[in-house]
């Protein structure tokens, strides 16, 4: 357990009976059921990193945080928080997103480093999947503008990952990183 969430199999191994799981996920109990087999532990609602913890352990060791809450552990905290938190989950893996979670299947499997137990994106990958699904032109320009000035990614080292990723919603972060750069 970590920042009071925890799996409902992790709590059966510990000794806690199911019933007694269930009794105090009922509405108005002491613990709350943030997704299928995951429990958040301390009363009230949910911060953001117990919504990434929940996550990961919904969707298990081998997916990735990406998008801006990968950034803010990388170092940006500065960076609005989308509604949802971003998870690649590998292409076979057939979980359903949740209210607060977004999962997206990859066959390419980013680099990762580890931070807290969590499976991060590298900066550069974390920035354009968070950049493809920016629909607002201001919003974007100011991601991809924090990333370079924070030094977490250079603009050839966007334009790679570019490159080498999914064309869909690629088009507005490419256009935005030739006027961030000049051309």
């Amino acid at each position: 357990m970590r920042d009071g969430v925890t799996s409902t199999a992790d709590l059966v191994r510990s000794g806690v009976s199911r019933y007694t799981i269930d009794t105090r996920c009922r509405p108005g109990g002491p613990w709350l059921r943030l997704l299928p087999g995951v429990i958040l532990l301390t009363p009230g609602s949910p911060t953001r990193l117990q919504q990434v913890r929940a996550a990961a352990l919904y969707t298990g060791p081998e997916s990735v945080i990406t998008g801006v809450d990968a950034l803010h552990a990388h170092g940006l905290p500065a960076l609005p928080l989308p509604p949802r938190v971003h998870v690649l989950q590998r292409p076979n893996q057939r979980l359903n997103g949740h209210d607060f979670l977004l999962l997206e299947r990859t066959t390419r499997r980013p680099p990762t480093t580890t931070r807290s137990d969590l499976h991060l994106a590298t900066p550069a990958r974390a920035t354009l999947d968070a950049a493809r699904r920016e629909q607002h032109p201001l919003r974007l320009h100011q991601l991809l503008a924090a990333v370079l000035r924070a030094g977490l990614a250079t603009a050839t080292e966007l334009l790679d990952e570019l490159d080498a990723g999914s064309k869909r919603g690629a088009a507005a972060p490419r256009a935005a990183l030739r006027q961030l750069t000049g051309g």
